[in-house]
């Protein structure tokens, strides 16, 4: 692996005048549609699972994939009925993988809330994320594509590989090239397909424009997985809503602990792995992810990322809904949480 050069030691995840409103006031109205087309469509006839799944659509987050989706949809002029179903469909399916995610990882809290599973017995959290993921489907399934329905299939083919290539491969150092089809799975795969899907139901789009909007998803959505495993050493907790160095505590190792791994000359993946049993080394990794400029190599190619991302677009006709895209994709890698 080739370390970006001439890169500073920094402790702190990078600040930027680039703030969300600057992309997010374009599609405000869209987002909010999409929530409301979420909520449409997750009642189970249960008063307590119906308050959860509320809360948990409630509870927002970035809303990045199904802001992607309307953008690309309103670029390529499509119809807003179907776009706006596939923008739901997107960010239910992944509002379902962090119900399953939050159990897989024991996680207790998520945005501030408290998960799913910690209130309600462990089947019924799987069952409600079951739930969702099928409430999803029949949101792609709105748009009348037969393509838009593949995407979603493939796309959820390709989450449950990355998670599972996630617990293979606890607890072992991976190669750049494995961390790579890890969180292509685990993220970058959902920006693909909220990209493309929304691409393809625009009026007479080409496959060179789709082809181009798929990359720039897959780009963007491995830039945005380097940085949230850079923030996971650099921010804070109130911020993050877990400790620094969360990841490597359950044995994952990412992107910047690979760059701290050749930073420091260590070649024995075996004996670092083994290393990490005794609380202050752990400690000590964590602040050195820190310290040595790692965790601002990982940002760094991250940019490099989503360079690749607005480059894939370059013969795309620009728009003002292009120039909310490119704020978005800048805004991803500038973020601090």
């Amino acid at each position: 692996m080739t370390a970006p050069s001439n890169l500073a030691v920094e402790t702190q995840a990078p600040t930027s005048n680039l703030q969300r409103q600057d992309w997010v006031q374009g599609v405000r109205a869209d987002l909010e549609k999409v929530t409301e087309k979420m909520r449409s469509v997750s009642f189970l006839d249960n008063q307590l699972l119906d308050a959860a799944i509320h809360m948990i659509i409630a509870s927002g987050g970035k809303r990045m994939r199904p802001a992607i989706t309307m953008l690309i949809g309103r670029a390529v002029n499509a119809a807003y009925d179907p776009i706006l179903s596939v923008a739901a469909s997107v960010e239910l399916l992944h509002t379902a993988t962090l119900v399953h995610d939050d159990l897989i990882d024991s996680a207790k809290e998520r945005r501030g809330a408290p998960t799913l599973h910690t209130a309600l017995p462990l089947g019924v959290t799987v069952l409600t994320g079951d739930f969702l993921f099928a409430q999803s489907a029949a949101l792609a399934a709105e748009a009348n594509n037969v393509e838009v329905v593949k995407i979603f299939s493939r796309t959820l083919v390709s989450i449950c590989r990355g998670e599972i290539l996630q617990a293979q491969t606890k607890w072992q150092v991976p190669t750049l090239d494995t961390y790579i089809e890890r969180i292509y799975g685990k993220t970058a795969a959902l920006f693909e397909a909220a990209a493309v899907s929304g691409a393809i139901l625009g009026e007479d789009i080409s496959e060179d424009e789709i082809q181009a909007f798929s990359t720039f998803g897959r780009e963007l959505g491995l830039a945005f997985q380097m940085i949230d495993d850079a923030l996971d050493f650099v921010s804070t907790t109130e911020k993050l809503g877990k400790p620094a160095g969360n990841d490597l505590r359950q044995g994952i190792i990412t992107l910047p602990v690979l760059y701290y791994l050749q930073n420091e000359g260590i070649r024995d993946d075996e004996a670092f792995v083994k290393s990490l049993d005794d609380p202050d080394t752990l400690e000590a990794v964590i602040k050195g992810v820190r310290d040595t400029g790692a965790a601002r190599q990982a940002y760094e190619l991250a940019r490099d990322y989503v360079a690749k991302a607005e480059a894939a677009l370059s013969g795309v006709e620009w728009s003002e809904a292009m120039e909310l895209l490119s704020d978005l994709a800048h805004y991803a890698v500038a973020r601090d949480f």
